[in-house]
């Protein structure tokens, strides 16, 4: 793809429904009899591979792709798969999956592409082993990845506290409790994303959520007949990016998701300098708003390592902030983003480098911190997406804010989460 410049993003956007929120809402709805109907949600590749999956498992499922909508059908239970589990590229779906499928009275199998086979799943076998979950995966290295055969077994609830800040860890475990005799409880050191006990409460479960931590017990869902997912601010963060550092923008983003574990890259570009207003505030069983943005002078601050958790996948668009800010942006405790689809460090800092911004990495005391000094300008040049969607939708905002035209290599990529990606920015562009 060839990408040119452009002066400003103006006039008003209203993005797909959120990505982890669509997982959770297709997941909880195939455990409710009866029928659901999700709106908003996100066709993405991620999100089909968790439809495929629970179609595979006897679950009915119509999708209305133009309406973005999709109703599901379900006897209440799920059935044993005829051949294994392709999760694809999709973590997400990996991950959760595991706990749900390890209270089953039947065995399965999870596979996926190479991309995913390389990632680490031994953080999400190890409590649900404890939980008395029989998981056979691959060991490499004293680590474990897919694929893996889950076998049935009888699950007790455990108190567990979080080593690593993971929402979809969290979100295992507690479908896992659904299964499991007993109290299931999950302690974080520090909060994540907070989608699944939401939902779960939105679905009936006997979830309480305290200063002790997240305590559920075994029970029976009940749908609520229609889930609506909000805007998915991950995406959204791109837009405000986009609009803080292009001269003369001005954007509305309609119907963000707003929930408080999800908001850190606001609250960073804001300390910033960033002009973003939450307007239209709204109350469900998720914070909903839309956002005014406007272009401003950024400067560059320090993002601490407890703030990592709130914006972990914004980070690659907020290097790419710190890249046109005043100043040095300091990212501490980074480290995780060498795990997502791809190493993310390696990927942001080789483009920004090719855009002419100094970026380094530290390592103090087994924490990574990324350093970027902030330049007025960006070079064009030949990016590389490395396969990650991130990472390409990342580099076409900086490519529209260079000083000439650029390429990306693989802008197909970013199916994997918001595929009208490049003809919602065409709307806003002004050149």
């Amino acid at each position: 793809m060839t990408i040119k410049p452009c002066r400003a993003v103006c006039g008003a956007i209203e993005l797909p429904g959120d990505k982890s929120i669509s997982h959770r809402a297709a997941i909880l709805s195939s455990l409710s009899r009866g029928r659901t109907e999700i709106r908003g949600f996100l066709f993405s590749d991620d999100c089909l591979v968790t439809l495929k999956a629970l179609k595979g498992m006897g679950v009915g499922v119509k999708t209305f792709r133009r309406e973005h909508r999709v109703i599901i059908d379900s006897c209440g239970a799920l059935r044993p798969p005829r051949s294994p589990l392709d999760m694809n590229e999709s973590g997400t779906s990996a991950r959760i999956l595991m706990g749900l499928l390890a209270g089953q009275g039947f065995a399965s199998r999870l596979t996926g592409a190479p991309s995913l086979l390389k990632r680490p799943m031994a953080r999400v076998i190890k409590p649900l082993t404890l939980m008395g979950a029989r998981i056979h995966a691959r060991l490499k290295g004293g680590q474990a990845y897919l694929p893996a055969l889950i076998q049935p077994s009888k699950l007790c609830g455990i108190c567990w506290k979080q080593e690593v800040a993971s929402a979809q860890v969290k979100s295992s475990l507690l479908l896992a409790g659904l299964f499991a005799q007993g109290e299931t409880c999950v302690r974080e050191a520090v909060a994540t994303r907070d989608h699944t006990e939401r939902m779960l409460k939105l679905f009936g479960a006997d979830v309480h959520i305290g200063a002790s931590g997240i305590m559920l017990k075994q029970g029976r869902l009940v749908s609520p007949g229609t889930v609506i997912v909000p805007g998915d601010i991950s995406s959204a963060a791109f837009f405000v990016v986009a609009a803080l550092v292009l001269k003369g923008s001005r954007l509305v983003i309609k119907n963000v998701g707003m929930n408080p574990t999800r908001t850190g890259a606001i609250r960073v570009l804001q300390r910033m300098g960033g002009y973003i207003r939450q307007t239209c505030e709204r109350k469900s069983y998720e914070p909903i708003s839309d956002l005014d943005v406007r272009f401003s002078e950024l400067h560059g601050i320090r993002i601490r390592a407890r703030e990592i958790p709130s914006l972990i996948d914004e980070l690659p668009i907020l290097m790419v902030a710190g890249s046109l800010a005043k100043g040095r942006t300091v990212i501490e405790g980074a480290g995780e983003l060498r795990v997502k689809e791809t190493d993310r460090i390696r990927s942001m800092r080789w483009n920004l480098r090719k855009a002419g911004v100094k970026v380094e990495t530290k390592v103090t005391a087994g924490r990574e911190d990324i350093i970027i000094i902030g330049s007025s300008s960006l070079r064009g040049g030949h990016f590389r997406s490395y396969g990650d969607h991130r990472t390409a939708m990342s580099m076409y905002v900086a490519a529209l804010a260079a000083s000439g035209p650029s390429f990306l290599d693989d802008p197909g990529c970013v199916c994997k989460s918001f595929p009208e990606y490049f003809s919602e920015f065409k709307h806003l562009i002004a050149r």
